[in-house]
């Protein structure tokens, strides 16, 4: 019956350490993306940036989050007037934008089961985002050739009907983010280094659009910047609380 108790205590002992090796240790790193069953627009699987954390001990964590996104679209069009001179025309219209994240944290963990811990920690970050749409119009020798600097439009054929004289300041779209959050988690270690969970955070954020600016010449002409000043302030400030739908799944090394 000793003998029994004996082997019993050992192989819990054992099954404990072996759990126990599923979690981060010190020098720990992870690095995870997420996973949505709920498919929402059509995306399971979603990658914002590179995130990190770095374990200084099975307690005491620092997160990294790092993202960027370019994207563009543009429209091209040429054709020749139904006119006695037969004038030939072009249109040519390109619209890009690009962003960069950075966040840094503090997460503090606490064991809850052999594989299941939960979480609580901050984070402080910053998001830029820049754009630009260009426009290329010929119509015989006359070109129009202008530069919006901080815009952004998802229908690049719009940009051939711009008119500065009638449609200035644009709606701008490159701007400069501060959060700040709060945020509580849990991690559940499935196998070895494999391991998912979620996270839900309470978000301050502040937002200042930059100013659009207009660069170029109409119609062959040069033209002058200060008319088309945009001296707007525009900002922006949110108190959110987060919890998207959505699975983290990490890996640990």
């Amino acid at each position: 019956m000793k003998k029994l108790l004996l082997a019993t205590a050992v192989c819990l002992l054992a099954s404990a350490n072996s759990f126990a090796q599923y979690k981060p240790e010190a020098g720990t790193v992870t690095t995870e993306i997420q996973f949505n069953p709920f498919n929402q627009d059509n995306e399971n699987f979603s990658i914002d940036g590179l995130k990190l954390r770095y374990f200084f001990n099975e307690k005491h964590a620092l997160r990294l989050n790092l993202g960027f996104g370019v994207g563009s679209n543009k429209y091209s069009n040429e054709g020749v007037r139904d006119d006695a001179d037969k004038t030939a025309w072009s249109q040519d219209t390109k619209s890009k934008n690009g962003h960069f994240t950075l966040g840094v944290g503090y997460e503090y963990h606490i064991d809850v089961a052999p594989r299941f811990s939960v979480y609580v920690g901050g984070e402080t970050g910053f998001t830029i985002t820049n754009a630009k749409s260009t426009i290329n119009i010929k119509e015989g020798t006359a070109e129009t050739d202008l530069t919006i600097k901080n815009h952004y439009t998802d229908n690049a054929e719009d940009l051939t009907s711009f008119d500065p004289t009638t449609g200035w300041p644009v709606t701008p779209y490159g701007s400069f983010s501060y959060n700040l959050q709060a945020l509580t988690g849990f991690d559940f270690y499935m196998y070895k280094g494999l391991y998912c969970g979620a996270e839900f955070g309470l978000q301050l954020k502040t937002l200042k659009y930059k100013n659009a600016e207009l660069d170029g010449k109409i119609a062959g002409t040069d033209i002058v910047k200060d008319d088309y000043k945009d001296d707007s302030k525009r900002t922006g400030l949110s108190l959110a609380f987060k919890a998207a739908p959505a699975i983290r799944l990490g890996w640990k090394f």
